[in-house]
């Protein structure tokens, strides 16, 4: 198989996620996961918004303070909202899903810290259109090709 690790020379690739995200993935896309990644848990070549340890550390502090007027929280809402505005899921699902995103209290924007294990990703799942060196996308990720490392 063509994996990802020996195209891109690293074994893993780490990503950060608010737990909102997962769990409606885990809801309604049946644990499938859209993802950004990079092969590097603190790529110092990439931007903040593109670096695992620098949004986790974000949303880690925000979450802490319940800092409800963060940029990353409405950011983190409008993203959601257009990811699920955008689905296939039926009309009433959606109304009622970006319902729960307006209404999520800033704990539902909690950091997960991953590990994927790119071994087991074929390269032509892997779409790099990100802006940095080592930023990476997956439209197509599952449970079973991650690790939670800090939940």
């Amino acid at each position: 198989m063509s994996s990802a690790a020996r195209h891109l020379g690293k074994a893993f690739g780490y990503s950060c996620q608010a737990w909102l995200a997962v769990d409606i993935a885990d809801r309604f896309f049946s644990s499938v996961y859209r993802t950004w990644f990079s092969t590097s848990l603190n790529p110092q070549r990439n931007g903040a918004s593109s670096n695992p340890l620098t949004v986790y550390q974000e949303l880690d502090c925000m979450v802490d303070l319940n800092d409800h007027h963060h940029s990353r929280v409405e950011q983190l809402r409008n993203r959601l909202s257009n990811w699920v505005g955008s689905s296939s899921l039926s009309a009433p699902d959606i109304a009622a899903i970006l319902a729960e995103i307006v209404a999520a209290p800033v704990p539902a924007f909690r950091p997960q810290l991953w590990k994927i294990d790119l071994s087991n990703i074929h390269v032509s799942r892997i779409i790099s259109l990100g802006q940095f060196p080592d930023e990476y996308q997956l439209k197509d990720l599952i449970a079973s090709e991650i690790e939670v490392v800090v939940p």
